[in-house]
């Protein structure tokens, strides 16, 4: 398998050796440095420093206790034996900053001298460290540590030992290193780097119980693939003696609130045990927060841990929230860091996304990474696009959409959610952030190399990687009746869904509810177009489908009078027939836009747009003047208009035979024969509005228009 160049940190880890337990300090570790403190090269001949270790990086550290040895903490040793001298000091301190003297001779002063004699750097490629016994015991206090170091080398390595350290503290670490064998007065640089100590000491507590950390099976857990969830807990007896009766608490309040207890009945001094929550229920999405605890006891630092956990339908990921605390990668070199997931056993499921955590180094700005999904024969199903890590990008998630159609089937149901990394051989980097807890359960974390394969053993050790991915349930499918997607306005269309079977299935138009029942289809007589789709329920997490676009066409089947014997339709590109409302027949002939009345009447027009038809309403028009006035009567005249009661017709000298009026349709109201060249008409019984005077005298016949006031 291909070496894989990854920064470490060192396990918290503590054992009991009768009553000597230990720790590391500072609590909090991950950055790590090969300047700091010995490296065992010929450019640590001499060197020379002090720093402070602060009440909150001691909170694991009871009050009492009696330091006994203490060793640095290590990611990697030296190639090759490295000895030298090293004199090491430690002063309690209530100080809130380094504020000790550049000047060395001062800043020791008062200090305890604890160690003064030959040291060994380890010869190591992993992390190690390398203990010296106290000349004399160092009693903490309850508050800071004041450290120092003071070493000679006399043989050295090529290959620099690297430390690891806390960095959270700008510039606390005060130091000077030489080339030569004699070392400097003066302190000349500072650095956030504090190296980590590993220390022994005799414990003080006959009752400590302590929680030393809380697993998950997922930080953000997915509904779909499991509605409950195992928790493990681990806890140690940091004690001296042996602890009985230890009752053991799982509060989770927030979306799924739960409290769940058991006993541990006895368990030695030093000794851990591993306590399993099985069948949590979380049934409701949301957050939630996640408490391990134990009765309070001599050191109540340690009786509790709370981890923060979502619960979602969409998103899956081991790691919560919580901050990094180093980063991983493949250095100078190239492959695929991955977490191993399982999907739901009964539901085809597809990953939409892969998502990761971006460490905050900006070495690593302009280098490529793309996520992958692989499957468990090493094949790569599907990708992302290929980014280049920018500035803004650094400390924060980033989501990497795949290009692909995957599904995850029940029948293979392991999958690996990962990214690629590209080899950048001049400054090498480190991509992905890793987050606690440090050691991560087994069947995890893997590495393959560019294409998939040569999957690597599992990885406990590097921290819970940043990666997670975005999933949902095999989309349902949506159809509707109409071949074209196209109806016309009052026509009905079903909508039809198919794939796995749910309990219910809710059509939407948009975000409206149209029908939630069990019925796979739903029959609608839609008045405008709409997009619908349609959501099933899995383990209450929806299930989508695709959606189905129905184009409703809408005639305008609108007119307007231009003129009194003149109407038009107002729709483009559509085609037309006129009607005769009186008969409801159809006229022949008349299929423009327009239409000039051929008698005074009553009209309408059918419109067919796009397949579709529609009818406007009846518009009345009187047959042109110009038509039926062919024949005019010479001298013909009639007054007032508007007329009250009286109407007036007149000629010079010509007999008017008859006389019609007629209303705006052309129907007859009344008729006389005068046989007379002035006739009064007596309209006062009629309606307000325009009528036709149809006059026949017996040199021609003529229609005139008045109107009733």
């Amino acid at each position: 398998m291909k070496t894989i160049l990854l920064i470490l940190t060192t396990i918290l880890t503590s054992f009991c050796f009768g009553q000597i337990v230990s720790q590391n300090i500072p609590a909090t570790l991950g950055a790590p440095s090969t300047f700091r403190a010995p490296n065992g090269t010929s450019a640590h001949t001499t060197i020379r420093a002090h720093y402070m270790i602060y009440p909150a990086d001691l909170v694991a550290l009871p009050n009492g206790s009696k330091i006994t040895s203490i060793g640095f903490v290590y990611n990697n040793g030296v190639n090759i034996a490295v000895t030298g001298n090293l004199k090491f000091y430690l002063e309690n301190s209530t100080a809130t900053s380094n504020t000790k003297s550049l000047t060395w001779s001062t800043a020791i002063t008062g200090m305890d001298t604890l160690y003064d004699g030959a040291y060994a750097i380890p010869v190591s490629t992993t992390p190690t460290t390398s203990s010296f016994v106290l000349s004399d015991t160092f009693t903490y206090s309850g508050n800071g540590i004041q450290v120092a170091y003071d070493y000679l080398g006399s043989t050295f390595a090529t290959t620099a030992a690297t430390y690891d350290c806390n960095n959270t503290v700008a510039g606390d670490l005060k130091m000077a290193q030489t080339t030569t064998t004699t070392p400097l007065a003066t302190l000349n640089a500072t650095s956030s780097w504090r190296p980590g100590l590993y220390i022994s000491y005799v414990n003080p507590l006959t009752n400590d119980m302590a929680v030393q950390f809380v697993a998950l099976e997922e930080g953000h857990h997915n509904n779909i693939n499991d509605t409950t969830q195992t928790i493990r807990g681990v806890l140690k007896n940091n004690s001296a003696g042996v602890l009985t009766s230890v009752l053991v608490k799982l509060t989770i309040t927030g979306a799924n609130p739960s409290v769940t207890t058991q006993t541990i009945a006895t368990i030695a001094a030093g000794a851990l045990d591993t306590i399993t929550f099985s069948s949590i229920s979380t049934a409701t999405s949301g957050m939630q927060l996640v408490k391990l605890s134990v009765p309070a006891d001599q050191f109540t630092t340690n009786d509790s841990i709370e981890v923060n956990q979502s619960v979602s339908c969409d998103t899956l990921s081991y790691t919560n929230n919580s901050a990094p605390y180093t980063a991983i990668g493949f250095n100078m070199g190239e492959g695929i860091l991955a977490a191993k997931h399982t999907s739901t056993s009964t539901m085809n499921t597809t990953i939409t996304a892969i998502y990761a955590n971006i460490d905050l180094n900006p070495d690593i700005t302009g280098n490529q990474i793309q996520a992958v999904l692989i499957d468990t024969g090493g094949t790569i199903i599907d990708s992302s696009a290929i980014i280049t890590i920018t500035a803004a990008q650094l400390g924060s998630r980033v989501l990497f959409p795949l290009t692909g159609d995957n599904l995850i089937l029940p029948a293979n149901p392991d999958y690996f959610i990962g990214i690629r990394q590209y080899a950048d051989t001049v400054t090498g980097y480190f991509p992905l952030s890793s987050h606690s807890p440090s050691s991560a359960p087994a069947d995890r974390y893997y590495s393959f190399n560019m294409s998939g394969a040569n999957q690597s053993g599992n990885y406990t050790t590097l921290g819970n990687l940043g990666i997670g991915a975005l999933l949902e349930v095999e989309r349902l499918t949506l159809t509707n009746s109409d071949a074209n997607d196209s109806i016309c306005i009052g026509e009905t269309v079903t909508f039809t869904v198919s794939g796995t079977s749910y309990p219910s299935y809710e059509f939407k138009n948009g975000a409206t509810s149209l029908q939630n029942t069990a019925a796979t289809a739903y029959m609608s007589s839609l008045s405008a177009t709409a997009s619908i789709t349609v959501e099933g329920m899995h383990n209450a997490c929806a299930v989508f489908s695709n959606t189905s676009t129905i184009n409703v066409v809408a005639v305008n089947a609108t007119a307007s009078k231009t003129d009194d014997s003149t109407a038009m339709a107002s729709a483009t590109g559509a085609t037309f027939q006129w009607i005769d409302c009186g008969t409801e027949m159809a006229i022949a002939g008349e299929t423009s836009q327009t239409l000039i009345a051929p008698a005074s009447g009553s009209f309408k027009v059918a419109v067919t747009q796009n397949g579709c038809s529609d009818t406007s309403n009846c518009y009345s028009l009187i047959k042109s003047y110009a038509e039926i006035n062919e024949n005019k009567i010479t001298s013909l005249k009639v007054y007032p208009s508007p007329a009250n009661s009286i109407l007036t017709v007149e000629t010079d000298y010509i007999q008017i035979i008859t006389l019609t009026i007629m209303d705006a349709s052309g129907k007859v109201i009344s008729s006389s024969s005068p046989n007379n060249r002035i006739v009064n008409l007596n309209v006062s019984k009629l309606p307000s509005g325009i009528y036709l005077l149809n006059v026949v005298s017996e040199k021609g016949t003529e229609v005139k228009r008045f109107i009733k006031q």
